[in-house]
Formats: C-alpha cells, sequence, structure tokens
C-alpha cells in the first residue's frame, strides 16, 4: 500500500534580498510504499529539506498534491513525525519524558505509554538512561532519542532530516548502523534527507535523485542490496560502489553537484 504520494509539487518564493520570484521546486512526483526507506539526494539548494517540510506540513506548496495514506496534507499531523538535525527535544524533560510525550498528547493511558515508550528506548540503546536529561547525553544519544520519540508515535511516515549531519563521522557510523537495524526489525516508512551519497545507499531501499534548482526528478534507483545490512561489510559489496557511483554520475550531469565529495565520504 502507498504511505507517501507526492504528485507534480511544486514550489516558489520571493528572494528577501532582490524581491524576484525564485522557483525552487519545479516539478516532482514520486511515492513511498509502507514499510520502505527512500532517501532523496540533490545538488546544494535543489529544495530537498523543503520537500520533507511540505510532506511534514510546515510549509505550503504552490503547486501540487502530497497525500499521506490517502488522505491529502494540509497542514501538520500525528500521522508524519518529524526527526530533525538539531534533535529538538525539550531539554526540561528526562529522557522518557521526550519520548512519552507524544503519546501523552495522543491521549494514551500512562502505564500504555511507558511501556511503549521503554520498549523504543531499548531498540534504540537508551536502556538505563530514562532519567537522565538531554544535556547529559552525547549528540549521538540525543539523535537516538528524537528516533525512539517518533517511532513510539508510529506515524505512517517517519520524516528524517539529515538527521546525521552534525555527528562526527565515527558516531554517525554507529548511528547508521543503528537506524538500519530498527528499520529492519519495525519497518516503519521512512523518507530520508540526505547530502551523503552512501548514507543514502546503505540505508535506503530507493534513493530519489533530484536535479539542481528548479528541481524535477533525475532518476529514481532502487538499491537491490540484500538486508540486513552492516555498514563495514554493506560497503565493501561491488554492487554498493557501483549504485553510489550511479548516483555520483547523476548528480555530476545535473551539475553544480557535491558528487564527487560526497562519494568518497
Amino acid at each position: 500500500m502507498t504511505a507517501l504520494e507526492i504528485s507534480e509539487l511544486a514550489k516558489d518564493y520571493v528572494d528577501s534580498y532582490t524581491g524576484d520570484q525564485v522557483t525552487a521546486i519545479g516539478n516532482v512526483s514520486f511515492t513511498v510504499e509502507e514499510g520502505e526507506f527512500v532517501s532523496i539526494l540533490g545538488p546544494s539548494g535543489c529544495g530537498k529539506t523543503t520537500v520533507l517540510n511540505i510532506i511534514a506540513g510546515f510549509v505550503e506548496q504552490t503547486s501540487g498534491v502530497v497525500k499521506v495514506g490517502g488522505r491529502v496534507v494540509d497542514g501538520p499531523g500525528p500521522d508524519r513525525g518529524v526527526v530533525f538535525q538539531s534533535h529538538a527535544l525539550f531539554p526540561w524533560k528526562t529522557v522518557l519524558g521526550n519520548a512519552v510525550f507524544g503519546l501523552r498528547m495522543k491521549g494514551v493511558p500512562a502505564a500504555q505509554r511507558r511501556a511503549t515508550a521503554l520498549e523504543y528506548l531499548d531498540l534504540v540503546g537508551l536502556a538505563g538512561f530514562e532519567n537522565k536529561y538531554p544535556h547529559e547525553l552525547s549528540g549521538g544519544m540525543q539523535q537516538r532519542l528524537g528516533v525512539a520519540r517518533v517511532l513510539a508515535n508510529e506515524p505512517a511516515v517517519m520524516l528524517m532530516d539529515e538527521p546525521f549531519a552534525s555527528i562526527d563521522a565515527q558516531t554517525r557510523r554507529k548511528l547508521q548502523d543503528d537506524l538500519t537495524r530498527v528499520f529492519e526489525l519495525r519497518r516503519p516508512t521512512v523518507f530520508f534527507v540526505t547530502h551523503d551519497i552512501d548514507e543514502a545507499v546503505f540505508l535506503s531501499d530507493r534513493v530519489i535523485v533530484l536535479s539542481r534548482r528548479p528541481s524535477r526528478v533525475r532518476e529514481i534507483v532502487t538499491v537491490d542490496l540484500p538486508r540486513p545490512r552492516q555498514w563495514q561489510a554493506t560497503t565493501e559489496l561491488p554492487g554498493f560502489r557501483r549504485i553510489a557511483n550511479h548516483i555520483t554520475e547523476l548528480l555530476s550531469e545535473g551539475g553544480e553537484s557535491e558528487g564527487s565529495e560526497l562519494a568518497a565520504a
């Protein structure tokens, strides 16, 4: 079943410095099926995060239609959960308090929301940290908490906006392994924004490659690598480099791309 449907999406805005109208997203269409992990890549400024923000309901599109579970998106809703790059945790709440927040807003009984939150905290490796506060956690642990908080609400689509971009390389690889493990265990529907080609290939079932602005879908690349995946073993497969190199070529053909740098990341 289709979890997310984007039809002829476009977004214009007015440049605050020049007053000119700019078309950020030209005409973008794609679908994401239930239980699928799909990443979106493209040159800098092509509107990757804008697409995610429109899906989340934070930004209104100029034209086109976004549907989640067959329903038209016209604002934020509990059927979409967002993991941000900046963690966006409540600093005055404990780890458990952050994890149960969405469930509490949905009216889930206290005992049930606690049990659900503890289950997901354990799943992301935060068992035993329930009474800590965000400032007592490392950056990687804070991001794990962000993932657990969204998963606990069981949204129709989990939106992730470059969640590992500000984390050091070693921690990032560990979090990528953790995320793919969680995905393979629970199969949430994930729409993932990244600028890292290797990350996209490692995590995803398919990768949407956008052109430069005004963006269009250049190609949707199927990642036919076996699961379960583990970073070192998966990235050493011949098929991994073949797919990553193909995406690099697509980005390079689009001009002004980050492809060469990212392929070596």
